[in-house]
């Protein structure tokens, strides 16, 4: 019998092992296609001769835990609610549109909530998130990045449709 730890190690593993390739390979198609413009070298140069308080870290680190629990709370809410909802349905649907939903909200309300927090952030703070954009390899401007993910949401919704469509039909 498998040990829980080591099935998440596994899993940690693989997502480790295929993420950051998935995102270097997309990134100049993704660049291409969105139009992003790269921040120049005096932004560069900027943000990394900066020093930066310790708890930007944790700011940052809470900034993608408010960003991913969009979706997690998109997926609990159609799992708690859906049978209720779809009473006449399997359970599965509510999963299935919920994962379906957890995905899109990602993009969507994630770049809602990406707009909310850069304009709330000091100018010190913004340096700091590009600093770590830069250092992921993803050295976009930000309002650019927010665009691309509304509209990667919106294709995404575009295409699921049929498919939600299905599971409520």
């Amino acid at each position: 019998m498998v040990d829980q730890k080591e099935k998440m190690s596994s899993t940690q593993f693989w997502v480790g092992m295929l993420v950051p390739p998935f995102l270097k390979w997309a990134n100049p198609y993704l660049k291409k296609f969105f139009k992003l413009t790269e921040f120049d070298n005096e932004t560069k140069t900027r943000v990394f001769s900066k020093t930066y308080p310790v708890y930007f870290g944790f700011l940052y680190g809470l900034w993608v835990t408010a960003l991913l629990s969009t979706g997690f709370i998109a997926l609990i809410w159609f799992m708690i609610s859906g049978p209720a909802l779809f009473p006449d349905k399997s359970y599965a649907v509510p999963v299935f549109l919920g994962l379906i939903n957890m995905i899109g909200v990602w993009f969507v309300f994630g770049a809602l909530l990406d707009i909310l927090f850069w304009k709330i952030s000091s100018e010190n703070f913004r340096d700091y998130v590009k600093f770590r954009q830069l250092k992921s390899g993803w050295g976009f401007d930000i309002k650019q990045q927010i665009a691309a993910l509304f509209k990667i949401g919106i294709i995404y919704y575009i295409l699921t449709l049929p498919v939600m469509a299905y599971l409520l039909l």
